[in-house]
């Protein structure tokens, strides 16, 4: 097998006894079932993971990465662009392996390293991840089973006439979402957001003014991420989120 650079930022490490899944990003506005293309992890680093795959993936895909300890029942989430893969023909047949380097890790610093750098780490050692958007006025979680529409506000947009913007939602809060959106979005635009949770046929609806926008990792010009802030949130829809992030963290350990 070949076509791994040796060049590490980070030092790699074994994680036996996790649970993984392994999915593509989303291709179009509407959300469909996940397939999980993960046989298991080589290793993984502060700044990635090799992974062996059930099938073969190209060069600058996104890839979303969830692991689970089985012991503890920690979890760990983190998005990456495909940097290199390769294919090898083996007894059982054909087996597909990529090294995935993370551009957005979703689980909080203090969780994440046990992961990505095992338990012996004290806390005085991690340095800096620059990969990591850590700026946040409010804690942000991640949400599954859902449908979401993002709508350019104004009459159009109520009678059903404009197109959905919102790709995926990456990851929500009481002060906004971030969205993967399928055009640029201009920052100070206003939009409807809508959130239905099919687990709880609830959803949530709220004005939202776009803060900032930028391309995704490459390959540019597949899609694009963007931050959205919430406009006059009321108490009530603020303690729908509370509630559901509550109840994800509760069921997801």
């Amino acid at each position: 097998m070949s076509g791994e650079s040796g060049r590490r930022v980070h030092a790699r490490r074994g994680l036996p006894g996790v649970e993984i899944l392994c999915y593509r990003a989303a291709e179009g506005p509407v959300p469909h079932p996940r397939k999980n293309l993960a046989g298991e992890i080589l290793d993984i680093s502060q700044g990635g993971a090799r992974l062996r795959l059930l099938e073969a993936i190209t060069r600058g895909e996104t890839l979303t990465v969830e692991l689970k300890d089985r012991n503890s029942g920690e979890s760990f989430r983190a998005r990456g662009e495909v940097r290199w893969c390769a294919s090898e023909t083996a007894d059982v047949g054909v087996r597909h392996y990529v090294g995935l380097q993370f551009h957005e890790i979703y689980t909080p610093l203090g969780r994440r390293e046990k992961f990505t750098v095992g338990p012996r780490m004290e806390a005085g050692d991690k340095g800096p991840d620059p990969v990591v958007f850590e700026k946040r006025t409010a804690p942000r979680f991640w949400v599954d089973d859902y449908l979401v529409t993002c709508l350019p506000r104004g009459p159009l947009s109520s009678a059903g006439l404009k197109r959905n913007l919102a790709r995926e939602v990456l990851d929500l809060s009481r002060r906004g979402v971030r969205l993967r959106v399928t055009e640029r979005l201009k920052p100070g635009a206003c939009f409807q957001f809508t959130l239905h949770l099919n687990r709880f046929g609830d959803t949530l609806e709220t004005a939202a003014e776009v803060r900032w926008c930028r391309s995704e990792a490459p390959p540019a010009g597949t899609a694009f991420l963007a931050g959205l802030q919430f406009l006059n949130l009321s108490e009530e829809k603020g303690k729908k989120i509370d509630f559901l992030k509550g109840w994800l963290e509760k069921n997801s350990k």
